[in-house]
């Protein structure tokens, strides 16, 4: 199927990092989420998919990500908005969850394979001179962009949106208004805010947030 071949070409590529062979330590981790069952390793990679043929990789870069190293949230969106736009994706979101020197940074992009959106989420966690990269890699399927449709509807309805603003509110760098960096169609809705996450569960870009909240309590045997 092609979204599939689509789904594994872009997990692959998101990863983005030269890999070192695993240690047994990495293969020692353990992942305990319901619905992803491992497949046999792929080089320097371990992957994960579920029955949606969504994909889940670990890899373990060859030098430390300086994205780590990073002192403050808008140097951690810059270094983040260069990795979506380097895969000609737009960024979502940027977020530290811990500081140096034991940094874990979250962040969440688009891309577009027409006719669907495809949604990378990354969890850079340092581990002193190394780092583990998981990265999720999940895409629309069947019906595309009724999250887009129902929003802005509700947006134009209450007010908040009008055919006057629609082209310069709509699609948008989430901290930088002046962004230009990517296509349009691949910057942040509005429709891609997390409060609409709950109302769509089985949206891709929710799921992907989902799954990045989870894994720091769904792996076991970290060193």
């Amino acid at each position: 199927m092609r979204w599939l071949r689509s789904i594994t070409a872009a997990a692959l590529a998101s990863v983005g990092v030269a890999g070192t062979p695993l240690q047994e330590q990495d293969r020692s981790l353990r992942l305990s989420m319901p619905g992803w069952t491992e497949e046999k390793a792929s080089g320097d990679l371990r992957v994960w998919r579920d029955k949606d043929g969504d994909v889940l990789v670990l890899a373990v870069p060859q030098s430390h990500d300086p994205m780590l190293d990073c002192r403050s949230e808008a140097e951690i969106r810059r270094a983040a908005r260069l990795i979506a736009e380097e895969r000609g994706g737009g960024l979502i979101e940027a977020t530290a969850i811990a500081p140096p020197p034991r940094s874990v940074v979250s962040l969440v992009y688009k891309r577009l394979e027409l006719p669907a959106y495809i949604y990378t989420g990354m969890l850079v966690i340092s581990r002193g001179s190394s780092s583990l990269v998981w990265t999720i890699v999940a895409g629309e399927q069947g019906t595309t962009g009724v999250r887009e449709a129902i929003i802005t509807a509700e947006l134009m309805k209450a007010g908040e949106l009008t055919p006057e603003t629609y082209g310069r509110l709509w699609a948008r760098d989430p901290y930088d208004p002046t962004y230009r960096g990517v296509n349009r169609s691949v910057l942040r809705f509005l429709s891609d805010d997390r409060r609409y996450d709950e109302r769509f569960p089985q949206h891709p870009l929710s799921k992907v947030r989902r799954i990045l909240a989870g894994l720091p309590g769904a792996v076991t045997g970290v060193q």
